[in-house]
C-alpha cells in the first residue's frame, strides 16, 4: 500500500514554500515603500492577501489528508493555548541526523518539517555572512539570488529553491546567531556582530 505520509510531507513542503514566497513578497513591498510607489504597494498588498488565503487552503488540505489517513494522531498536542499564535522561532526545532539537518516548525494546524544537507546549510549560512560583512545586513532573497544555481543543480530542492534558504535562516535565528532588529524590514544581522560564534557553530556541524 502506498505510504500516505509521502503526500503529507509534500504538502508540508508546499506550505513551507508559500511561507518563503510570502517573505520575499514582503521584502518587495518594503522596497517599494522606500521608493514611495504607493499604487504598486496597494496592488502587491492585495496580491499578498490572496496568497494568504491560498496558503490557508494548503494547510486545510493537509489537515483533511491527515485526517483521512489517520496521520493527525501523530501530531503532538500544543500546550498552553494556540501554538500557531507563537512566533515561528519559538515553534522551530531542529536536529542533526548524519549529514543532514531536520528542521521542524511545530504548532497545531501549521506544523511542517524539512530536511536539508549539512553542506548546503553551511554554504547558505556563509553566503549570508558574506552579505552581512559587505552590506551590514542580509535578506533571504540576497542569498537565494547568489546560491540559486547551487541549490537547483546540487540539491533536491530544484522545484522549491527558496525553502533551504528560509529554513537556514530560521535555524540561525533560533540559535541566537541572526536577528531581525526591524521586524518589518526582513533584514537580518549577526547578533552582537559575532562572526566567530557563527563560524564555531558551523564547525560543530561537521
Amino acid at each position: 500500500m502506498p505510504d500516505p505520509t509521502a503526500v503529507s510531507s509534500s504538502l508540508d513542503e508546499l506550505s513551507e514554500g508559500m511561507a518563503a514566497y510570502e517573505e520575499e513578497l514582503a521584502d518587495e513591498i518594503a522596497e517599494l515603500a522606500k521608493r514611495r510607489e504607493w499604487q504598486t504597494i496597494q496592488e502587491k498588498s492585495e496580491y499578498a492577501k490572496q496568497m494568504r488565503v491560498f496558503a490557508a487552503k494548503i494547510i486545510a488540505l493537509k489537515e483533511e489528508w491527515d485526517r483521512l489517513n489517520g496521520l493527525d494522531d501523530l501530531a503532538e498536542p500544543a500546550s498552553g493555548g494556540d501554538a500557531d499564535s507563537l512566533p515561528v522561532t519559538a515553534r522551530t526545532r531542529w536536529e542533526k541526523l548524519g549529514d543532514k539537518i531536520r528542521v521542524q516548525t511545530e504548532g497545531g494546524r501549521s506544523a511542517y518539517s524539512n530536511v536539508i544537507p549539512v553542506w548546503l546549510f553551511k554554504e547558505l549560512a556563509l553566503s549570508a555572512l558574506n552579505r552581512i560583512k559587505s552590506d551590514g545586513y542580509v535578506k533571504t532573497s540576497d542569498v537565494l539570488n547568489v546560491k540559486l544555481d547551487t541549490i537547483v543543480e546540487k540539491s533536491e530542492y530544484k522545484r522549491a529553491p527558496r525553502l533551504p534558504v528560509y529554513v537556514t535562516f530560521k535555524v540561525l535565528v533560533k540559535e541566537g546567531l541572526f536577528e531581525n532588529p526591524d521586524s518589518n524590514s526582513h533584514r537580518y544581522t549577526l547578533v552582537g556582530g559575532n562572526e566567530q560564534a557563527l563560524r564555531s557553530f558551523l564547525d560543530r556541524l561537521d
